[in-house]
């Protein structure tokens, strides 16, 4: 007997949503921020010195700026952080020149004279705390493997808004530049951040680590991880991938370095351009602080999603870690090397890498049958089980949103990190891939990358490379999809000649007066598949 495929029920709309106003392509002069555009930092050479027994840090940066026309003053980022000294082009500012705006998170540099355009260089000199929480530059006890030793390391948490809790910068996505970081640790640590180091200094409070720098990328993606650390390494694609692990557990990375080296080949052959960096970091930091996040080099993971025990972990562990792995990856492409111009575009980063993730480990884990989520028992409650019914289950109540969210603030930034954009964004890319084929899909993304690499993008720049790619009209038929929360009920109705039509409504739970869709199906369909 056959079923209408409820797949294709879901991709009826794609066919024929209507067109809705869509969003301009990338323009660095008009993309949303509260900072000036007439001021670009171009290059970053910061040096970091933690306390950890007082858990503060002093700081210094010189920030070499591109100054587009001329202006009296300079603003950027900090929050909670102490300035200690300006100085602009060598010149000495009075302390009263520099303002702090807590309010909004911003430093105020007032200059003497009108800055010019062209090129400048801003010396600052700081101090801050470090935190807790995962947030900016933050520190994590445990106790060693194996001991009873306690020990602290350091690390960072810098998405979205929080690279200016460790150094004053112009700390959004669409302000891209090179960081060249060195840091101070005691002689025993190991260092690391997004590039390979490139010297080690001893010094008397320990050593002076300088790294390489950094190709062009968002204030968001700097790593800082310091601690008594081990690690294993392999290599995959001339590129050197490590796990590093608190002392003790370096073996417990070894399903993690593995899977690691096949994922970047995958999406090597995937983007159709190489991961661009020397080396790729996997590392494993004890207690909670957001789960992963995917900092360019130099992933950052909660031991319990990066590590795993032979003798005591479970497949369903094996599964998350693969799955986590795959998540974060895809994001060296999908929101490193290419990066959302403002996070009203998040889930160009996050539907993306949960999309691009879950089809990797489908790929290498078949027998998973990942797309279901067999292994996984549905309990809509918490919402557990299939991403696409997880998100149409928010996305039917009051509280959703348009994948394409405004934002306007850090906090409406940081509460954009939810099932909507995560899982909704991915069930439509699924989609869409389906609509358009694998082939010609992947020819969109791979024009996409290449065309904005090291640079930033919209959701519109990538609906106009799969139209280049397919030849359709990916931005008319995506918007009602993207700009608009909700998703369609399609209700089929045969009439007595035989002809089917199809209406649509907006699908609800518990939430009386919904406001209706603003993009309906008017025109008429053929008769559906039935297989």
């Amino acid at each position: 007997m056959g079923v209408l495929h409820p797949f294709f029920l879901f991709a009826i709309p794609l066919t024929f949503a209507a067109s809705m106003k869509a969003e301009k392509a990338f323009d660095f002069a008009t993309t949303p921020g509260k900072l000036p555009k007439q001021v670009m930092p171009t290059d970053y050479a910061i040096r970091i010195v933690p306390n950890i027994d007082k858990l503060t840090f002093t700081g210094g940066e010189t920030v070499k700026l591109s100054v587009r026309a001329p202006v009296r003053e300079l603003v950027l980022n900090a929050l909670e952080i102490e300035m200690a000294g300006a100085a602009i082009d060598d010149k000495t500012l009075p302390k009263s020149a520099v303002k702090i705006d807590k309010k909004n998170e911003l430093v105020i540099i007032a200059l003497p004279s009108e800055l010019p355009a062209g090129d400048h260089n801003l010396a600052l000199t700081f101090s801050g705390k470090i935190n807790q929480q995962g947030q900016g530059l933050f520190y994590a006890r445990y106790q060693e493997q194996g001991t009873v030793a306690k020990k602290t390391m350091l690390g960072t948490q810098f998405e979205a808004t929080d690279a200016r809790r460790l150094f004053p910068c112009w700390d959004e996505p669409s302000f891209r530049a090179r960081f060249q970081l060195t840091a101070v640790v005691p002689e025993n640590w190991l260092a690391i951040s997004n590039m390979p180091v490139k010297s080690e200094t001893k010094i008397d409070q320990g050593k002076e680590v300088r790294f390489g720098t950094t190709p062009p990328m968002a204030s968001y993606l700097n790593v800082f991880v310091a601690g008594e650390l081990d690690s294993i390494e392999t290599q995959s694609g001339g590129v050197q991938i490590r796990v590093i692990t608190t002392k003790g557990k370096a073996e417990w990375g070894r399903y993690a370095l593995e899977s690691s080296a096949k994922i970047l080949q995958y999406y090597n052959d995937y983007f159709g351009v190489p991961y661009p960096l020397p080396k790729l970091d996997q590392i494993a930091v004890p207690g909670g602080f957001g789960g992963a996040m995917e900092n360019w080099g130099g992933i950052t993971y909660f031991e319990s999603v990066l590590l795993f025990d032979p003798e005591k972990s479970s497949d369903n562990t094996k599964h998350d870690i693969f799955a986590v792995i795959a998540h974060e990856m895809a994001h060296m492409w999908f929101g490193d090397l290419v990066t959302m111009a403002w996070w009203d575009n998040l889930w160009l980063n996050e539907g993306f890498a949960s999309w691009m993730g879950t089809k990797c480990t489908a790929h290498f884990n078949p027998q998973w049958e990942v797309w279901l989520r067999k292994t996984v028992p549905r309990d809509p409650a918490r919402r557990v089980g299939i991403a696409k019914e997880q998100a149409m289950e928010g996305d039917a109540r009051s509280t959703t949103h348009p994948v394409q969210q405004p934002i306007a603030t850090e906090a409406e930034t940081n509460s954009a990190f939810d099932d909507i954009t995560y899982k909704k964004g991915q069930s439509f890319i699924r989609m869409l891939e389906s609509f358009l084929g694998e082939d010609v899909f992947r020819d969109g993304i791979r024009r996409y990358i290449a065309a904005h690499k090291y640079s930033n993008s919209t959701t519109a720049d990538l609906w106009n490379a799969l139209a280049e790619a397919s030849g359709k009209p990916v931005g008319e038929i995506a918007a009602s999809w993207t700009e608009q929360p909700g998703f369609p009920v399609v209700k089929v109705k045969r009439g007595d000649n035989g002809n089917i039509s199809l209406s649509q409504e907006r699908f609800t739970i518990n939430f009386k007066n919904a406001p209706p869709l603003r993009s309906l199906i008017r025109s008429p369909a053929k008769r559906p598949r039935v297989c």
